[in-house]
This record gives structure tokens, sequence and C-alpha cells, in this order.
């Protein structure tokens, strides 16, 4: 079952793969093995796509497998696609902005956790920062993962292969 909050992003996404596939869901219905009602009812939010089908469409590129990591986790504030500026430039200074942020958040910690082995340690002034550390890093994260996203698009890199690669070329 699709979470609400879900339902506006990963069809959205699901359609940006494909449209960065190039190829029409008729032609990647056929190359999935899957209907083209499941691809049409998971373009406009009203499945997902079949389970079994999942990882050969996270195979044609980033975007895909995005949003395939957030069909299949749920995990949609760090997948999601931002529908901000999609320009690379814009992408990177963004990241530049919230790398920042995540950093000043993250030195923060070892000093937090100084002593501390579990959850009945933490005050809930120590919850709260560490909480919102946390966020900082979710909110980098993602913004790298839409960097990649443009970057594969825009490039043809191919990266799903790389990253599933056990180690990288040099």
């Amino acid at each position: 079952m699709i979470e609400p909050n879900l339902i506006n992003d990963l069809p959205y996404m699901i359609q940006l793969a494909i449209m960065s596939i190039n190829k029409p869901p008729k032609a990647v219905a056929l190359e999935l093995n899957c209907s083209i009602s499941a691809i049409y009812q998971a373009l406009h939010g009203k499945r997902t796509l079949p389970a079994k089908k999942m990882r050969k469409f996270a195979e044609n590129n980033f975007i895909a497998a995005a949003s395939m990591a957030m069909q299949a986790t749920g995990l949609n504030k760090l997948f999601r696609y931002r529908k901000t500026d999609r320009h690379i430039q814009a992408r990177i200074l963004e990241l530049k902005i919230y790398d920042k942020k995540a950093d000043e958040a993250m030195n923060k910690l070892p000093e937090l956790l100084f002593n501390k082995n579990s959850n009945k340690d933490l005050s809930e002034s120590d919850k709260k920062i560490l909480l919102q550390s946390i966020d900082a890093m979710i909110e980098r994260d993602n913004i790298s993962l839409n960097l990649f996203m443009e970057l594969d698009i825009k490039f043809n890199l191919d990266l799903v292969k790389r990253i599933k690669k056990a180690r990288f070329d040099k």
C-alpha cells in the first residue's frame, strides 16, 4: 500500500524515469514483461510497480532506482525527487549549502554523544539536537542523490551499474 505522502512523489518520479529512458510506456512494459496497465496505473498513482519488476525497472537509470527504493522502503524524505531547479549547477550550489549545514550539525555529535550508550542516557535536549542533526544529514544525502539523478540523465553515466559494482574502476 502506498503511504499518502508518497502518492504525489512516486508517480512523478516514475514518470521522470520513463521519460529519461526515452521509450514510451508501452515499450517499457514490454521490456519489463508486465502489463501496460500496470505501468499506466503506476504513473497515475493507482498502484505500485509489481515487486518482481522493480529491480529490472531500477536498472534503467538513477531516477528509476531512487523511485523503486522509495516504493520499496517508503523512505520518501531520503529518496524523493526534489521539485526545484533541475539544472546541475543549481543542484551543486544547493548541495554546497546543505552540506555545510549537515557538517555543522554533525560536528556537534561527538561531544553530545560522549559517554552515552543508549536512549536513556540522552536528555530531551540531546535527542532534539541528535534528531535535528540526522534531519540535516538526510536532507544533504537527498540532495546528493538528486544531483546523481541529474548527472546520470544528462551525461548518460549509467550510475546504477557503476554503484552496483563491488568496487569502482580507477
